[in-house]
């Protein structure tokens, strides 16, 4: 065991949280505390660090190990994953992130009762709260297999102290603490991975030309291209592309840190951060991947497994530590905000209903708790739950009913009653689909069903409910119809 390398990720990791969070409380108690400034930094971010903060809040445990792992499983088209988030931060930035803002909404719940009503607001606001603290565990899994693969402690104890360390992440200062951390671990855990790939170069047996000679050679000679094969486009690429879009489009993890923006017009600008900053990421994970299933020692320990050991046995200690810092950099920015949504939904949309007149310290006090909360039931629940990938896509199939009856709320008509019925049906059809085992079912009789994503399931099913019941119950005209051009609120 590398002591060296272990305690200066440690430090490394727990003096930046302390540094940052300690200038940014010096500089709150010289002015009074704007509103929102916990939750939302105050609302007076510009481009830049929204831009950092949005990749980074959606660059997590799919994109690192995940990638690895999926890369094991199907090849380098686990690069698809990142192209799927180019074009979600496109959605974010230039559509749903302005048009929430335009309504002075600060959470998506409240978004939605300003489009339907309270009930679905409510509904809504439950949905996002419970998916984000599942997002959490996934963070803090992969924060455990990070330590671990630095340590060699057991998976347990890692996922206790990862879990300490996310929290402290968000816990000091708020939005701000998280942007200012992840602008600086942006720029590490690139460093990182361009470094391991170097390394790589050196170290890996018959280096990269011996990776694609060892796949080309085996049962999966696609592996090594970017479009895999005709079924895991279908099956993979174009629903992840369209799950990631639709879900954090409408969702509280891809709002608040748009939420954080000076104006709208800043939220347009930071595209041109978040999307090279989350975008380009994956690449080198899936090529790392690859290469670890092309090592048949590495094989046999499975495929979450295979890319930590060969890297472990390949790069040299300072390597790892670096690494590590790269990774863990990733996993705790994307936990702080998914730790932070769904206390502020929480807060917000629930507890705010109860106690309109609760105030911003009080508010600000309460999240603080239910993020110690949160965190408590991520580290219980983080090795309970499938592969990441697979799990943020289900996730996602919650999302896509969300985001098509708002667009139907903003643009066409309103009516409460048809949008609990299309959320109530899909969420229904989802479970049977996936959870409950439908899709293999059918899938060993006809294999066309094991390409049936379900988050083409969810499309269809919100689409058909949410068209339909639209049409024919009463409702009022779009939140949106006729408007061209309001000013921001938020």
């Amino acid at each position: 065991m590398n002591w060296g390398a272990i305690i200066a990720v440690i430090i490394y990791e727990l003096a930046t949280i302390i540094i940052v969070s300690a200038v940014i409380a010096r500089k709150n108690k010289k002015r009074v505390q704007e509103a929102g400034s916990f939750a939302f930094a105050g609302g007076g971010l510009p481009a830049s660090l929204v831009g950092v903060t949005l990749a980074l809040t959606l660059l997590g445990s799919a994109h690192n190990w995940g990638t690895s792992q999926n890369a094991g499983a199907m090849g380098v088209i686990a690069i698809w994953f990142s192209i799927a988030c180019v074009v979600m931060m496109v959605v974010i930035t230039q559509f749903t992130g302005p048009w929430i803002r335009r309504s002075g909404a600060r959470t998506v719940g409240e978004f939605l009762t300003h489009i339907f009503g309270k009930k679905s607001g409510a509904l809504v606001a439950s949905i996002n709260a419970a998916l984000g603290i599942s997002m959490c565990a996934l963070e803090v899994e992969t924060i455990a297999i990070t330590l671990a693969f630095l340590t060699g402690w057991s998976y347990t104890i890692c996922a206790v102290i990862g879990g300490i360390i996310a929290c402290l992440y968000v816990l000091l200062a708020g939005m701000k603490e998280i942007a200012w951390l992840n602008l600086i671990n942006a720029v590490v855990m690139y460093v990182s991975l361009i470094v391991v790939l170097v390394c790589l170069f050196f170290t890996l047996p018959g280096g990269w030309d011996g990776v694609e000679t060892r796949i080309l050679a085996s049962e999966t000679p696609w592996f090594t291209n970017m479009f895999g094969n005709g079924q895991l486009i279908i099956g993979f690429a174009v629903p992840t592309a369209l799950g990631a879009s639709l879900f954090h489009g409408m969702a509280q993890t891809g709002y608040q840190p748009v939420a954080t923006a000076k104006s709208n017009k800043e939220v347009k600008k930071s595209m041109w951060f978040a999307g090279p900053v989350n975008g380009l990421f994956c690449i080198i994970p899936a090529l790392i991947g690859v290469a670890a299933f092309s090592i048949a020692a590495y094989r046999e320990v499975g495929t979450l497994n295979m890319t930590p050991a060969m890297l472990k046995d390949l790069l040299p200690p300072w390597a790892i530590a670096l690494l590590a810092a790269g990774f863990l950099g990733v996993d705790l920015s994307s936990f702080a905000v998914m730790a932070l949504a769904p206390a502020t939904v929480i807060t917000h949309d629930m507890y705010g209903i109860k106690n309109p007149n609760v105030t911003e310290v009080q508010r600000t006090k309460y999240i603080r708790i239910l993020i110690i909360i949160i965190t408590i039931v991520s580290i219980a629940i983080c090795n309970l739950q499938p592969a990441p990938v697979e799990m943020v896509n289900w996730i996602f199939s919650f999302g896509i009913p969300v985001f098509v009856m708002a667009v139907i709320g903003m643009w066409w008509k309103r009516s409460e009653t048809a949008t609990i019925i299309t959320f109530i049906v899909t969420w229904i059809a989802v479970c049977i689909w996936s959870t409950f085992g439908l899709q293999n079912a059918l899938a060993a009789n006809h294999p066309a069903f094991a390409q049936m994503h379900v988050n083409y399931i969810s499309l269809i099913f919100a689409l058909i409910f949410g068209l339909i019941f639209t049409a024919v119950l009463p409702g009022k005209p779009g939140l949106y119809k006729g408007k061209r051009k309001e000013k921001a609120v938020v």
